[in-house]
């Protein structure tokens, strides 16, 4: 049976010279495009079974278009082609569904074979990237994406799911999940917990603890008054009341 395959990639000659590589497979049909709004275009017309994806494209990241096409097809198989070996970018992949991440500069990267594995149901991930994913770094802080952080960051602004979305071009069903992943990595119960738990681990930005000059640690953070309901009707049910400085002492345990 033949495969259709969607190729999104930025660069004109890097695009024509994967379609010309895959196009000797006579089980692929390719169809490439240039952006991710091409992208998600050519998906809802051709349908493909597998998407390679380049990681950076003029108008939207990568994973930002790997989520948007897996909300929408979620059976579809997307392998991300990239540069970037760090483990942020990586992570940013494999969160937003991404069932592969191959590394451009690979000599001998078998674009056939990378697909033929992926639509078995495997993951296909460049060993170097996978040595960068097992060894992480050692600081025991939770490991968020940073489009997760992106997200929570918002959540402590106050913004509603659908507004997170407009922010992020995510839809709101994606956010939630963005939101429930954090939860889970922060081991939090809820979007609240979540945040106070990312802002104690300084993984908030201008939220990191501090100590006053008698030795003890304050840190900044944000007030929620839980009791209360939202400023606006949606499933955030949380409403920012000010930042203030609070003494690690006086909390409750």
């Amino acid at each position: 049976m033949t495969a259709r395959v969607l190729v999104v990639e930025n660069q004109k000659l890097v695009r024509q010279g994967i379609r010309a590589g895959l196009s000797r497979n006579g089980a692929l049909d390719v169809v490439e495009t240039a952006s991710g709004a091409e992208a998600l275009a050519a998906a809802a017309h051709d349908a493909p079974d597998v998407v390679l994806l380049d990681f950076e494209l003029p108008d939207r990241p990568g994973p930002e278009i790997c989520a948007a096409l897996l909300e929408r097809h979620p059976n579809v198989a997307v392998i991300v082609l990239s540069g970037h070996r760090d483990e942020a970018s990586v992570r940013a992949a494999l969160d937003a569904g991404a069932r592969g991440y191959l590394l451009d500069d690979e000599q001998d990267l078998d674009l056939s074979r990378a697909i033929e594995r992926s639509l078995a149901g495997e993951r296909v991930i460049d060993p170097r990237v996978a040595a960068v994913l097992l060894d992480g770094d050692n600081s025991g802080k939770p490991k968020l994406s940073a489009q997760e952080l992106k997200v929570l960051r918002l959540v402590a602004e106050g913004l509603t799911n659908p507004e997170i979305g407009e922010r992020l071009y995510l839809s709101r069903h994606t956010v939630k999940e963005y939101v429930s992943h954090a939860m889970r990595k922060l081991d939090a119960t809820n979007r609240i917990e979540a945040v106070r738990r990312a802002t104690a681990l300084g993984l908030i930005e201008g939220t990191a603890p501090r100590s006053s000059g008698e030795g003890r640690q304050i840190r900044e953070t944000l007030v929620y008054n839980e009791a209360g309901g939202p400023v606006r009707s949606s499933d955030l049910k949380v409403t920012p009341l000010k930042i203030d400085k609070l003494d690690t002492r006086s909390e409750a345990p």
